[in-house]
């Protein structure tokens, strides 16, 4: 059976990666926007459940409706709207959801990117170690320019430094393209980012980063041969080891690159596992009794921050109340 994809909204940014990932399963496609449509035999795909009428969930108990929930990247919670659908898929890992009841997806890349567009040249061949193209103040980024920037040849175009200015989707995509590595530095306030995926259809070797007893991305993707490190330092001295050995950094490549397209088909394969054999009740709760704890929105988001990441985050949030009188977790996408 084909599913009807009900979107509330036109210009989600994971837009085309959740096309791709459930092209299978998807048969029309209706643009409600407005949280008044409700289907039988549908996916619905929303996002900030808490900015909308929870009494609009509810309509979907009993149907053959399945929730995909994008970006939560700060696990803002209203996680009770899960249990008026058969089961969730989600964007954005953690333990607190239970796998029986909620399959978690990454993030993958952005709306309009072209993605798997060229043919790939080998890493031996691009001309740039690695590449970043952003916002380096934030997070973990400054360690991460520190310890990379003097390993040459590389790209590097800061974007809140002096009067930098973004540099547009086509250049973009033409550095990952030149690029044998891309590090990935977390995002906002999560360890994932569009990045990974976007590096990954350019053949690029995204460059990961793990904390001390949470690999997020083992979780996520399983087995994977994503060079993943506990600090830019060690990052850099992987990419300084490596960086005149050809036939390795071919090699490398290839291993991520046949993973990654391997690992897309096995996605979809096992969505359509989950659409087919959903959990029933006595699979327990959505989501772990230890999310009801106060704070445990903030320990989660602690858990991908470095110690000098959460001391920026620290200072930021501390302006934010002087300026703005308000707290928030996140800058936005």
């Amino acid at each position: 059976m084909k599913l009807t994809l009900l979107w509330q909204w036109k210009h989600y940014v994971e837009r085309d990666w959740v096309s791709r990932i459930f092209e299978p399963f998807a048969g029309e496609q209706v643009y409600d926007c407005e949280h008044r449509i409700v289907l039988d035999d549908c996916l619905l795909i929303d996002a900030y459940p808490r900015a909308h009428p929870i009494g609009y969930f509810r309509h979907f108990r009993g149907k053959n409706a399945w929730l995909v929930h994008l970006s939560d990247e700060t696990y803002d919670g209203a996680y009770e709207i899960y249990d008026n659908f058969r089961a969730v898929f989600r964007i954005y890992w953690s333990s607190v959801f239970n796998p029986r009841r909620v399959l978690q997806l990454p993030l993958g890349f952005q709306a309009g990117f072209p993605a798997g567009a060229a043919a790939q040249a080998s890493a031996a061949s691009r001309p740039y170690l690695w590449s970043f193209l952003g916002g380096a103040a934030r997070s973990s980024r400054p360690e991460m320019v520190r310890a990379l920037e003097p390993l040459t040849p590389h790209f590097l175009h800061i974007t809140d430094r002096g009067q930098a200015e973004r540099l547009d989707k086509s250049a973009y995509v033409q550095t990952l393209r030149d690029s044998i590595f891309v590090p990935c530095p977390m995002g906002n306030v999560n360890l994932e980012s569009f990045r990974i995926y976007e590096a990954l259809e350019c053949g690029a070797i995204p460059i990961l980063e793990k904390r001390v007893g949470f690999d997020y991305f083992k979780h996520l993707l399983g087995d994977h041969p994503l060079p993943t490190f506990p600090s830019w330092r060690r990052a850099a001295q992987f990419l300084a080891g490596l960086r005149d050995d050809r036939a390795a950094l071919d090699r490398l490549q290839s291993q991520c690159v046949e993973w990654w397209e391997s690992y897309k088909g096995q996605l979809s394969a096992q969505i359509g596992r989950f659409l087919a054999s959903p959990a029933g009740e006595d699979a327990g709760p959505y989501v772990h009794w230890r999310w009801a704890i106060p704070g445990s929105q903030t320990l989660e988001l602690m858990r991908h921050h470095t110690l000098p990441a959460l001391m920026r985050r620290i200072k930021l949030q501390s302006l934010r109340v002087l300026h703005e009188g308000k707290l928030r977790k996140t800058t936005g996408v």
